[in-house]
């Protein structure tokens, strides 16, 4: 089993030191809980972010007490939430305060916008690493652009959309 300080570690790391959103989170998660460290099984990887992306509110957190209760029981997804979230949380929070000083500065107009078009990028590459296991299969594939073009051209709110892929993986899906 693994220790409670490499646990809370790693996901105080993963946490607070990944930039870009809960689509970049995930992939770390990915690449360092299931493939380097093998805490966590692709398949309950899997499963557990469908769960996570199917509930209301903030997936990622949803994502990392699911991961964690399933590696260590439910008080661990407490922990984990907590030491994934708390940090970064403060100092988003005191950047906020901040915050009307900066809005009219043109170079942190600039910085973010910048940081904005890097964002997209972050979560263009962690949706192909999230990906990985499903390229050859054609079903993914469709699901996956039926997805994107549903919700770039807000034809369907991302619930709906989630619903609609489940459904067709379950009719469709062979494995």
């Amino acid at each position: 089993m693994v220790s409670w300080r490499d646990f809370i570690l790693e996901f105080a790391r993963t946490g607070n030191l990944t930039i870009g959103g809960g689509a970049p989170m995930i992939a770390e998660l990915q690449r360092r809980l299931m493939t380097e460290k093998r805490w966590l099984p692709p398949e309950d990887f899997g499963l557990l972010y469908g769960i996570a992306r199917l509930t209301p509110g903030t997936n990622i957190l949803a994502f990392i007490a699911a991961m964690a209760a399933r590696m260590r029981g439910w008080h661990a997804g407490v922990v984990a939430v907590v030491a994934g979230s708390l940090p970064a949380s403060i100092v988003i929070w005191l950047m906020t305060l901040f915050f009307e000083a900066w809005r009219n500065n043109s170079y942190v107009a600039a910085a973010l916008a910048g940081a904005m078009a890097g964002v997209v990028g972050l979560i263009c590459a962690s949706a192909w690493q999230l990906m990985t296991p499903l390229r050859s299969r054609a079903i993914a594939w469709a699901l996956f652009v039926a997805g994107f073009v549903l919700m770039g051209q807000s034809l369907a709110s991302p619930i709906v959309i989630l619903l609609a892929a489940a459904a067709a993986g379950a009719m469709w899906w062979r494995e």
